[in-house]
């Protein structure tokens, strides 16, 4: 990830270089996998790009309820 600063403030920030209003079913799986390996909520919602409304969902199992078993499948191979 890129880093920039404010130029008023000289503050360092990191660039966003994609941004995802909703997550599709492969992205819903790769949340849960992210997770899986121990990867920090914050961490999940910045590197998919998304807010954090959206990861909660899929962690929820509102939205893809199976990509948590589809998650799963693949992390026991």
């Amino acid at each position: 990830m890129a880093i920039s600063k404010h130029p008023i403030t000289g503050v360092q920030l990191n660039d966003i270089t994609y941004k995802r209003k909703r997550l599709n079913q492969d992205e819903a799986v790769t949340v849960h996998i992210l997770a899986k390996e121990g990867h920090t909520f914050t961490d999940i919602v910045q590197r998919l790009g998304t807010n954090a409304n959206r990861v909660g969902e899929v962690r929820r199992g509102e939205v893809h309820p199976e990509s948590a078993m589809i998650a799963l499948d693949l992390l026991m191979r």
